[in-house]
């Protein structure tokens, strides 16, 4: 076992977590969360928050955008052509969009840079995240005395790209940052990996909600639940 004095540091932490997650995979005591109920929302699971609108840049993006964004986008969807070469790639002075890898619109670097950022806030942005679907990423818990040890596995998202895992409704403005991984060359996490030493909150009355961001699409999605915030001693 690690001392109190080892366990306050990250390697400790991290080292007793791996050990705790051995253990509760062997003898089964770790549980996969239910998938989140969708909420009843006017444009359904990604329904924007005030002063924000779906991007639409390619078929399916619900990233949500400020309506200038969109409005660049559309543009940027018309010009596309005009600034490729025959061969594909994109003429001097233009890039990949990459909204998602699948984006090949060529645009200035600088609209790039939007769509990295407007990915990356995708969560913060809907009127509620806990109401997304379930997709390709799944979490478990290995309880401890003051929270849990989260882990996640799962495919289907951007090669290469970060994950990010949030909670939500545990009484913060907004989601709540837990942690990040990256997708490996076949868009997967494999194995269960480490995500967050969750600790608990006093007053809570339900799980948490994980959301999780696959950035290289914006796209959002729930992995399950967590009672660790609610597991105060």
């Amino acid at each position: 076992m690690l001392e109190m004095g080892e366990m306050a540091t990250g390697s400790g932490w991290r080292r007793l977590a791996q050990a705790l997650a051995a253990v509760a995979l062997l003898s089964g005591v770790l549980g996969v969360a239910a998938p989140a109920q969708a909420a009843d929302l006017p444009w359904g699971p990604y329904t924007c928050a005030s002063g924000y609108v779906w991007r639409e840049a390619v078929p399916g993006d619900q990233v949500c955008v400020t309506s200038q964004t969109r409005t660049d986008t559309q543009t940027e969807n018309a010009l596309g052509p005009s600034r490729r070469e025959s061969n594909g790639f994109c003429k001097s002075g233009f890039v990949w969009r990459e909204t998602r890898p699948s984006d090949l619109v060529c645009v200035v670097p600088s609209s790039r840079d939007r769509a990295y950022s407007d990915n990356a806030n995708a969560p913060f942005r809907l009127v509620d995240p806990g109401a997304t679907p379930p997709g390709g990423v799944s979490v478990i818990t290995s309880n401890h005395q003051l929270g849990g040890y989260l882990y996640a596995n799962g495919s289907g998202l951007s090669a290469n790209k970060p994950v990010r895992f949030y909670a939500v409704r545990i009484n913060t403005v907004g989601p709540y940052s837990l942690g990040s991984l990256t997708a490996n060359s076949s868009g997967a996490i494999p194995g269960w990996q480490y995500v967050a030493d969750i600790r608990c909150r006093s007053g809570l009355t339900e799980p948490a909600i994980i959301v999780v961001l696959d950035q290289g699409s914006g796209v959002v999605t729930t992995a399950g639940t967590t009672d660790a915030f609610r597991r105060c001693g």
